[in-house]
């Protein structure tokens, strides 16, 4: 094997090196403007406008699109029955309570009276039910839909009590993380009626939340307002959202005044944030970055192949370094931080590149041509590696490109803008996605990735074990039951090689003093809400 040039802990130090820099430039902008920063916030008691930094957009304001319904959300405009709890329980939001019958699959929630859309039309339960229901018909795919809510929940019939105040919702099987999956965005009550004629790729639909949309500049910011309509106080009179695509200039942004809020910051900038008086949250929540491998290629399909490339890959160098801590390391699709039995499952796949070099040797996989690359029948092994810049994925694709090309196997790193199409059409070999892994809540519905035929399993694996346990798991009340099931999901996808963990995200949140009552949520779900307030 021909000895290659490129060594992951010169590229990781390389890019620490470039971080610290930047950083240490940072903090002497901000040594040198301390005294104008606080007294600019000090100034802002009764500030009416608050500004906010983000690194990624909605191309699209319509909650049924897929994982856009999040931005509406984030924005402060759209509201769910229930909320995902900073401390991670669910919690009434537009639905006072609710519960389940008997029968296991008759859920009753009751809706919070007095609340109006943002056009002052009254959220009724009947409001309710056609908004929920207006989803559904959206995602059908039988209408050209995605079908991804119909992946966390279906249901029989839906109904409404007015004058009980009560929506009925029976399901087709026992949800049991039926709080969750209304807790989701894109179960965000909108006023079906009045959100007919509008085109929600610019504007927003009518919703229920503290801000409405005044404009909506795809990829450069947002502008909103407060609703009128609110059942609670509204701190700001606008909000104006910025999309700024890089960490630093983010952190710039805070420093000279033009964001109060910034959404996930470098590690090496937020110490300097911190020191300079800045607040910094900081939340290591549901969010893994996992590699996909699709299946559909042979070589991928290969177990052999994919506990080679897991034992090339030294995953706390490339967490803890290369991500400059953006990650924390761990081997299990659901975060070590979660009571999911992490220090249970047993992991063989550690780095050891000698290792991964004779399993791959055995495997037949060798170099013929002496290039340095191999082969299989014949043929350079070229993988298509799918990432998108965004969250240090594409730091964490530099640095498994570097040690795979050390064991023999090239990947040629494809940067895109947007990662939906991909995993949806299969058109990768591997591709970095870094996906909430608790999005109801708990991880159930997360392992529909991985269950044969199930419409989010776009890497096409398939697993007779896996789906046998993850149907038992799906419908299980039984907390400890179901506990047990997803320990053994997690073990099968572990000794399979079915995906690799490349570490679990640290979300942030860095704002300054001159605003207050700013909560990290680890769901990432509410960025803007009716909390964050002017500072006194």
């Amino acid at each position: 094997m021909k000895k290659k040039t490129i060594a992951i802990t010169m590229a990781a130090a390389m890019i620490a090196a470039t971080l610290s820099a930047c950083g240490s430039n940072q903090e002497e902008t901000a040594a040198a403007s301390t005294d104008a920063n606080t007294s600019t916030e000090a100034s802002s008691a009764k500030k009416t406008e608050l500004n906010v930094a983000t690194e990624l957009m909605a191309t699209t304001n319509e909650p049924a699109t897929g994982w856009d319904s999040w931005y509406v959300q984030r924005y402060g405009i759209g509201e769910c029955l229930i909320r995902n709890g900073d401390d991670g329980t669910m919690q009434p939001w537009l639905a006072d309570s609710w519960s389940v019958a008997d029968d296991e699959l008759t859920w009753t929630f009751n809706i919070k009276p007095g609340v109006k859309f943002s056009n002052g039309t009254d959220m009724t339960p009947t409001k309710v039910v056609e908004s929920i229901e207006r989803l559904y018909r959206l995602t059908d795919p039988a209408n050209g839909g995605e079908g991804l809510p119909q992946a966390y929940m279906t249901y029989s019939s839906i109904t409404a009590d007015d004058e009980a105040g009560t929506v009925t919702i029976v399901t087709d099987k026992p949800t049991p993380d039926m709080p969750g999956v209304v807790a989701y965005p894109w179960m965000m009550i909108v006023d079906a009626e009045a959100t007919e004629n509008i085109d929600t790729i610019t504007s927003a639909p009518i919703c229920t939340g503290p801000y409405v949309m005044d404009s909506f500049t795809e990829g450069l910011e947002i502008k909103l307002s407060k609703n009128p309509y609110y059942y609670d106080e509204v701190p700001f009179e606008n909000v104006n959202v910025m999309r700024i695509a890089e960490s630093s200039s983010r952190t710039m942004a805070l420093q000279d005044g033009s964001a109060d809020l910034a959404i996930n910051i470098a590690a090496t900038d937020r110490k300097m944030l911190e020191d300079s008086g800045y607040n910094v949250e900081v939340t290591a929540g549901g969010r893994v970055c996992d590699t996909f491998f699709n299946f559909s290629n042979p070589i991928l399909a290969d177990s052999e192949f994919r506990h080679a490339f897991n034992k090339a890959i030294d995953g706390e160098t490339v967490a803890n370094v290369t991500t400059n801590g953006a990650y924390m390391y761990g081997y299990a699709v659901v975060p070590s931080s979660y009571d999911y039995g992490y220090d249970e499952l047993k992991w063989d796949d550690g780095y050891d590149p000698e290792a991964a070099m004779k399993i791959l040797d055995d495997a037949g996989y060798v170099d013929t041509d002496g290039d340095g690359y191999r082969e299989s029948n014949g043929k350079n092994i070229e993988l298509n590696y799918v990432v998108q810049a965004n969250r240090s994925m594409d730091l964490i694709a530099q640095a498994v490109m570097a040690q795979l090309d050390e064991v023999g196997i090239k990947a040629n790193i494809q940067l895109v803008e947007h990662l939906n199409d991909y995993l949806s059409n299969g058109n990768y070999d591997i591709i970095n996605a870094s996906i909430s892994t608790m999005p109801t809540g708990d991880p159930g519905s997360y392992f529909s990735r991985w269950r044969t035929g199930a419409t989010d399993n776009s890497c096409g694996y398939s697993n007779s074990e896996f789906d046998e346990i993850f149907d038992k798991m799906i419908v299980e009340f039984d907390s400890v039951k179901r506990r047990d099931y997803i320990i053994q999901l997690q073990q099968i996808i572990i000794d399979d090689a079915a995906a690799r963990c490349n570490g679990y995200y640290a979300t942030n949140v860095c704002y300054t003093s001159a605003i207050t009552d700013v909560v990290n949520n680890p769901s990432e779900y509410y960025w803007i809400n009716k909390d964050i307030k002017p500072a006194e």
